[in-house]
């Protein structure tokens, strides 16, 4: 099975994410691009801690995300840092920019996947993955709701992944999301895997 990965980050939690869902697809045998929207005013931050700044760079280093990167995949995994209780305007304008795809019916019949991060439970992150559902939906995709079983005794959102970084820079990811990216990419496969 052929994946594309596309998201947005701007302190690395969302990039992160990104790269959970890279590693945990590939150690199951997938196909895995990762790709990072185009964000015209990201600007190298100051005062960061090394690992967030080591995250960053590697994260500038991958290739951008173009309507191509998502036309011959069979599961399209979408990640965006919440913003007023949706998606990033960058992650909003790579949306955007697959109306084509749109037109010709590219997208149909593919599956989609969504993970976000936020800064707090209040920030609004369960909207963020609403607003990627209701772009795969207009594409006519099916989206892959996260299971309840994802992990046993922990509750997880039905629309996808939430990393809550109370406002701080990214320097590794906390293991309760690692654990449930692990889960959750494990579940995409028996799903999308006929």
């Amino acid at each position: 099975m052929k994946v594309a990965i596309i998201f947005h980050s701007i302190c690395g939690n969302t990039y992160l994410m990104a790269r959970a869902f890279e590693e945990g697809l590939r150690a199951k045998g997938q196909d895995v691009g990762l790709y990072r929207v185009a964000d015209l005013d990201w600007t190298s931050q100051l005062d960061i801690p090394q690992k967030t700044e080591e995250n960053l760079k590697a994260m500038m280093a991958l290739p951008q995300a173009t309507p191509e990167s998502v036309s011959d995949a069979d599961l399209i995994v979408l990640g965006s840092p919440t913003h007023f209780g949706n998606v990033s305007a960058e992650m909003k304008a790579f949306m955007d920019s697959t109306g084509g795809l749109w037109f010709h019916g590219k997208l149909t019949g593919k599956m989609c996947a969504a993970f976000a991060s936020a800064g707090n439970t209040e920030g609004g992150g369960d909207l963020c993955l609403q607003a990627i559902h209701t772009y795969a939906k207009y594409m006519g995709m099916a989206s892959v709701p996260v299971p309840v079983t994802l992990v046993s005794g922990e509750n997880w959102p039905a629309l996808g992944i939430i990393q809550y970084s109370n406002g701080k820079y990214a320097e590794a990811l906390d293991q309760r999301t690692e654990r449930a990216i692990k889960n959750y990419c494990v579940f995409l496969l028996k799903i999308c895997i006929k």
